[in-house]
Parts: structure tokens; C-alpha cells; sequence
């Protein structure tokens, strides 16, 4: 299995941290954000772990990865970054922000996944955003029948079950392939592309919701366990909290 982490942006939203360091790098006490999944990746014999670095790319030096450079980054989103790496999505591979920390128990239950294409989701998010008054609205996953139906930024009333996507996509071989051919049929894509306003500015959840509407099955994995993911300084404050 490999690990492509997206790590081009520049988090906007912690600016007072950020101005001169990439968002991944942020410290939670001792260690960067990158790092303490790198270990927890590392801890668990999954070693082939390639960064997708833009923002202030020259800070990265961590050891033992590879890097690919999205020289465009601030000219596109995720999706964008995504394509950079278009080439390594093959075979068993976890496509995660590195904008996350999670522990084992997280890791263990992706990792068990045997779906071909599969989201890791949290059914508890009302709780969590009902907390934090300054929380940006989640990505929220739309589930039916034990699949997931739709998957979205925006707000809507739906009368199915609801998680939130954590930033963790997995893929077995053929998932693979069916991410590298949905993203090759749509990338000349003109005008709105989902919640994005093009293609350009697309995000992972964008290319998620094609292939579900392409009648691709795409399953949730409820996790159940400590994870952040940090946009906000009270994020961070948070994750220094559980992840001390």
C-alpha cells in the first residue's frame, strides 16, 4: 500500500502560522501535523508515502519520501494537486489532506477496508460543530442502503443517514483505476463541476461525487475514534489537547 498525502495549500485560515510555513508543518507540541501520521503510517509497515507539496515547498525535509512539486498550487484546489500525482494511483493506495491527525484506531479500521472504492466518515459530526461556533460546515457524506449517495460542502436537508469525510479516500487496484479514468474523462470539463465553481478550483470531494454519479460504488468506513482535522487555531488547540 501507498499514501499520497495532499500538501500543496497554504491554509489561509491560520495565517499567524502559516505565513512562512506550510499548513502540514504546523507543530501539535512536539511534532508537525505531516509527521505524526508519517509515524503512525510508518508504525503500521506502510512505508511508500509521497507528499504533494506546493506552499513554501523548500520547509519540507522530511526523510524517507517522495515528493512531488504542484507548482500551480495556488492556481487550483485539491483536485489540481491531486492530478500532480496522477501517475503514482495505482495498485492498494490511501489518498489523504494533511491537514489530519488520527490514531491507530482510525488507521486500523481504513485499513480493513476491502471495498474498491471507500471514505472514511464520522457519523458524529453534529456534536462536534454544534461545539464550535467558528466551524466551517463539513464535507458531508449522504449514505443509503449502506452506500454512499451523494457527497457535498453545501448544506442540505436530507432524510438519510449523514456522516462527514474525514480527508481519507482508499483504494484497492481497481479503485485505483477507476479514479485514474473518471479524472482523465473530465479534466478538459468546462463550466460548474459539482460544488466547484469549474474544474480547476475542484476538490477530492468534486471527483467523489462524479464517480457516484457515474454509478461507481463508492462505501462509507465508520470510524469511530480521536481524529482533527486543522483549519482553525481552536483546531489546534484541540489536537494539542488529545494528541499530547
Amino acid at each position: 500500500m501507498k499514501v499520497i498525502f495532499l500538501a500543496a495549500g497554504s491554509g489561509r485560515r491560520l495565517e499567524e502560522y502559516t505565513q512562512n510555513l506550510p499548513k502540514a508543518l504546523v507543530k501539535i507540541n512536539d511534532s508537525s501535523l505531516i509527521d505524526l501520521q508519517i509515524k503512525l503510517l510508518k508504525k503500521n509497515k506502510i512505508f511508500k508515502i509521497i507528499i504533494v507539496r506546493g506552499y513554501k515547498k523548500e520547509q519540507f525535509s522530511i526523510k524517507d519520501v517522495e515528493y512531488i512539486d504542484d507548482d500551480e498550487y495556488s492556481t487550483h484546489d485539491q483536485l489540481g494537486s491531486l492530478i500532480c500525482a496522477l501517475k503514482e494511483i495505482s495498485g492498494d493506495v490511501l489518498i489523504m489532506f494533511a491537514d489530519i491527525i488520527f490514531e491507530q484506531k482510525i488507521l486500523d479500521q481504513i485499513i480493513n477496508s476491502n471495498s474498491d472504492i471507500s471514505i472514511a466518515v464520522d457519523q458524529n459530526w453534529k456534536t462536534r460543530y454544534n461545539q464550535q461556533e467558528n466551524k466551517q460546515f463539513p464535507a458531508l457524506v449522504e449514505i443509503k442502503n449502506g452506500k454512499v449517495i451523494s457527497i457535498t460542502e453545501k448544506q442540505k436537508n436530507t432524510s438519510n443517514q449523514t456522516a462527514e469525510f474525514l480527508g481519507i479516500l482508499k483504494l484497492s487496484e481497481n479503485g485505483s483505476r477507476i479514479l485514474v479514468d473518471t479524472i482523465v474523462k473530465v479534466k478538459d470539463h468546462i463550466g460548474k463541476f459539482h460544488d466547484s465553481a469549474n474544474f480547476r478550483t475542484a476538490k477530492l470531494t468534486d471527483i467523489l461525487q462524479e464517480m457516484i454519479q457515474s454509478k461507481q460504488e463508492v462505501l462509507p468506513i465508520f470510524v469511530d475514534g480521536k481524529w482533527v482535522e486543522i483549519d482553525t487555531e481552536d483546531d489546534l488547540k484541540i489536537a494539542k489537547n488529545i494528541f499530547c
